[in-house]
């Protein structure tokens, strides 16, 4: 996989994420939009939640950029490997995260520890095969989010809160 994107050049060289995702944007036609998410131990670090237009790729804050690149190019693992059922459609979320659930309940549903599905596996792998050879040759900066649609920016809130995190940490 990772050959073939080299060969089409989708994959920058020198690698920079902005660039790659403008070219997943162009490859898939559908835009593709970063928001950073508050964190806590044990918490999945990413989250990928698809709507009728876009796909927003919710990262983990990090004090360490080539951390917060490696969730996001996990997620775009998921969209580029097309594993069509790994992204939460926000219909579904707001379903599943009431602000009135019991957020013990919500993280016994969502909160995963490891890699147990063949899709998140292929998608973890994605991303170690993308940035290992390039971890130690470049400079990965901070990642810039966008602020998301009200309704996604609930979703996202009620993650954090099912999650133990510091809600409202969508602003950089």
């Amino acid at each position: 996989m990772i050959e073939a994107l080299e060969d089409s050049e989708i994959l920058p060289n020198p690698f920079n994420i902005g660039i790659f995702i403008n070219r997943v944007e162009e490859r898939r036609g559908r835009p593709i939009r970063l928001v950073a998410m508050s964190g806590s131990h044990n918490a999945p670090c990413g989250l990928y939640v698809k709507t009728k237009d876009t796909d927003f790729l919710c990262y983990t804050r990090s004090k360490s950029p080539l951390h917060q690149c490696h969730i996001i190019l996990h997620e775009l693992g998921h969209l580029l490997l097309d594993h069509h059922d790994s992204g939460w459609r926000s219909e579904d979320l707001h379903r599943l995260l009431l602000p009135d659930l019991d957020p013990k309940m919500i993280k016994s549903v969502l909160c995963r520890n490891g890699y147990v599905s063949p899709n998140e596996d292929e998608a973890e792998t994605f991303a170690e095969l993308i940035l290992a050879p390039r971890a130690l040759t470049h400079d990965f900066d901070t990642m810039s989010s966008t602020e998301p649609p009200p309704d996604i920016a609930d979703v996202i809130r009620n993650i954090e809160r099912a999650w133990g995190a510091q809600v409202g940490g969508l602003r950089d």
